[in-house]
C-alpha cells in the first residue's frame, strides 16, 4: 500500500453517518451508496487535483456510482488545519495536506519539518512507502484520522520579488512567507530570515503589498496560484520534500464493510501512482511556463548547495531533541542522509 461547503452541509454529512450506523450497532455501515466529501486546498487543475479527481472516478467505475466521491479543491471548506480538525470530528471525510500541518495532530509527522532530508523524489518514495511511513500511518490513528497514502507537493523552492538567492548568507534580514509551521519558522529563523506565517489563499496580496518579498514552494504551485508574477526570481533550492498524507475519518472508514474498504485503499494506490508520475511533468512544465513569462529559475551549483546543507547543521543540532530524536535519526538513515546522521551523534 502506499503511504491533507458549508459547516452546515458538513454537519449534515456527519449526522448521517452516525445515523446509519446507529441502525447497526457495532457493524459495518450497511448503505446502498457510500458518499464521500474530500476537500483540499490546490487549486483546481493542479495535479493533486487531477488526482484526486481520478481518485473518484475510479470508485465510481469500479461501483457503478455506489461510492461517489465528491471533491472541493481550491480551500473552498476551509484551510489545511480546519479540513483536518474537519476529518477528524466527523465532519469532513477526507482531505490531502501537507506533512507539516499533520505534524499538529501527531508531533511524531514533525520530522518531515526538517530540512535536506531527501536528495531526491525516489528516494522520498522509497522511505514513506516503507517501514517509517507504515509505523507514522498506524500511529495517526490514535487521532482518529486514517492514512490511505503518501500524496506529495514536491521539493519547495524559493520565490523572491526582487532577487535571485543563492546562498543562505542572502536571506539574511528578509520576509519570507512559510506556513504556520513552528520548525519551518525556526530553521528560516536560524539563518537570518524573517519568516511571516500568511495563509495559502493570502500569499499573493502579501507579495503585491510586501508583506513579505518572498515565497517557498513547489514550482507547480508557485505557478499555478500565480505567485510568480510577484516574485519572479526562483532558485531550486529543495529544501522540504513535502509529502501531502491523503487521510479518512478512521471512525466512518471502520463502518464501511471490507470490501468497501478494499476499493477505497486500492483506489488510494492507483490514485498516487499517478499522482506521483503526473508531478514530473508538471514541475517541468510550470519551470517552462515561469521562463517565458518572464521569470527565471536557477540551479545551484553543488558547492552553493552545499552551503544550504551546511547551514541546517546548527538547526538539527538545537531541534532534534525537541522532536522524536530516534523517529528523526531512523528517517535519515532510511534516506541515506550521512551528512545529518553524523552531526546528531
Amino acid at each position: 500500500m502506499f503511504w491533507k461547503r458549508t459547516i452546515p452541509g458538513l454537519v449534515s454529512s456527519a449526522l448521517l453517518v452516525l445515523a446509519c450506523s446507529a441502525l447497526v450497532p457495532g457493524s459495518a455501515i450497511a448503505a446502498d451508496k457510500v458518499k464521500i466529501k474530500f476537500g483540499h486546498v490546490i487549486p483546481t487543475g493542479d495535479t493533486q487535483d487531477l488526482a484526486y479527481r481520478y481518485f473518484a472516478d475510479i470508485l465510481k467505475e469500479k461501483t457503478d456510482g455506489r461510492i461517489l466521491v465528491e471533491t472541493y479543491p481550491d480551500s473552498q471548506l476551509g484551510g489545511e488545519r480546519e479540513m483536518v480538525e474537519a476529518v477528524q470530528a466527523g465532519m469532513l471525510e477526507m482531505t490531502a495536506p501537507s506533512v507539516g500541518v499533520i505534524a499538529n495532530f501527531d508531533d511524531a509527522f514533525e520530522v518531515f519539518d526538517f530540512p535536506f532530508i531527501f536528495k531526491d523524489a525516489e528516494t522520498a518514495y522509497r522511505v514513506v512507502d516503507g517501514e517509517i511511513g507504515q509505523q507514522l500511518a498506524k500511529n495517526l490513528e490514535k487521532s482518529n484520522l486514517k492514512l490511505l497514502g503518501w500524496g506529495e507537493n514536491g521539493f519547495r523552492n524559493l520565490a523572491m520579488k526582487k532577487e535571485t538567492i543563492r546562498t543562505p548568507d542572502q536571506m539574511k534580514g528578509l520576509k519570507i512567507r512559510t506556513m504556520q509551521v513552528p520548525l519551518h519558522i525556526a530553521y528560516w529563523k536560524s539563518i537570518g530570515a524573517a519568516p511571516t506565517p500568511v495563509s495559502f489563499p493570502e500569499v499573493f496580496s502579501a507579495l503585491q503589498q510586501g508583506v513579505v518579498v518572498g515565497v517557498e514552494n513547489p514550482f507547480e504551485l508557485l505557478y499555478s496560484a500565480k505567485l510568480t508574477e510577484p516574485a519572479k526570481y526562483l532558485t531550486v533550492t529543495n529544501h522540504i520534500y513535502d509529502p501531502e498524507p491523503v487521510i479518512i475519518n478512521k471512525a466512518f472508514f471502520d463502518k464501511l464493510s471490507p470490501e468497501d474498504q478494499e476499493l477505497i485503499t486500492g483506489a488510494a494506490d492507483e490514485m498516487i501512482e499517478k499522482l506521483r508520475s503526473l508531478k514530473v511533468a508538471a514541475t517541468e512544465q510550470a519551470i517552462k511556463n515561469i521562463e517565458s513569462e518572464g521569470g527565471t529559475v536557477t540551479e545551484l551549483s553543488d558547492a552553493e548547495h552545499q552551503q544550504w546543507v551546511e547551514s541546517a547543521i546548527p538547526f538539527y543540532k538545537e531541534y532534534a531533541s525537541k522532536v522524536d530524536t530516534s523517529m528523526l535519526k531512523n528517517l535519515l538513515q532510511a534516506a541515506d542522509n550521512t551528512r545529518f546522521v553524523e552531526a546528531l551523534e
